[in-house]
């Protein structure tokens, strides 16, 4: 039975991992906070794996403040770069597999098709390219690895953007949100159940990139109605543009990830965001949110 570390497990990502683990009892995996696992520190690293021995990484661990990225680069590629680099240092001494989560953001945003996996990458922003650059070097690396892209993570855990909107809408009547941004959605628990999957049939190697996101595609205006629809609330939401809700970083307007690989070549079948979002609003609800 494999056995990975999850880094990062008090993150969204993190815990959606944890929500999805018992649905796969082929897989084990240990859960390390970042008071016991911080991967810009190699020696935790290593510390724990003397006490519990694994057979990879699942790294969870990642700086993903957008706009606070802008502010600070060294802490961004301390943890998005330097960070994972220790993993790849550790898991090449020892043999271990890598898998590594990363964004839409390693894209600029001006195409008018979904991004395949070998899509020119441009990122526009520190975080997008402190992605690229850790990307680059797991790429260069000797270790067995992939990296899976998604966009628009959203999950019940930590903060997203359906959080925030859900709990914006309780409060006010109307809400501004920027209708001219195009994405795929993705629910984090779908992801890691995928990933839990591939590994389970031992397929989640075959390609050294994935993408995930849940179809269908939408706005974030429209994404911010289906879940006022989904909270049942009056709230009204009107579309802004870009222009008139200024941000530190800048946004890639189109980052629409093209699933066709993992779906055609490794059989995963992907729900609809709709579908997703309804799921994630029941478990919002089920702990009092």
């Amino acid at each position: 039975m494999p056995s990975y570390l999850v880094t990062g497990a008090n993150g969204q990502l993190g815990q959606c991992f944890y929500a999805a683990a018992k649905e796969f009892p082929k897989v084990d995996l240990y859960f390390a906070k970042k008071n016991e696992v911080d991967i810009t520190r190699l020696e935790t690293i290593s510390n724990w794996y003397k006490q519990n021995p694994f057979d990879g990484i699942i790294n969870c661990a990642a700086y993903t403040n957008v706009d606070q990225a802008e502010k600070e680069e060294e802490s961004v590629l301390k943890i998005n770069t330097e960070g994972l680099q220790n993993l790849i240092d550790f898991a090449e001494n020892k043999n271990l597999s890598i898998i590594h989560f990363s964004t839409d953001y390693v894209f600029d945003g001006q195409a008018t098709e979904p991004y395949p996996e070998q899509a020119a990458t441009n990122p526009i922003g520190i975080y997008g390219n402190s992605k690229l650059q850790g990307e680059v070097r797991l790429s260069k690396s000797s270790c067995k690895n992939v990296t899976i892209r998604t966009s628009w993570l959203f999950s019940p855990f930590g903060k997203n953007f359906v959080k925030t909107i859900a709990r914006m809408a309780k409060e006010k009547s109307a809400l501004k949100v920027v209708d001219d941004q195009w994405g795929r959605p993705t629910f984090g628990i779908d992801l890691a159940r995928t990933v839990l999957k591939l590994i389970s049939n031992n397929t989640i190697y075959t390609f050294p990139i994935l993408h995930y996101a849940n179809q269908g595609v939408c706005s974030w205006k429209e994404f911010a109605e289906a879940i006022v629809n989904e909270l049942e609330c009056k709230t009204i939401v009107q579309g802004i543009t870009t222009l008139a809700y200024p941000t530190s970083a800048i946004r890639p307007k189109y980052s629409i990830l093209d699933t066709g690989r993992i779906e055609k070549e490794l059989q995963i079948e992907i729900p609809t965001w709709q579908e997703s979002l309804k799921k994630c609003i029941q478990i919002l609800k089920s702990n009092g949110f």
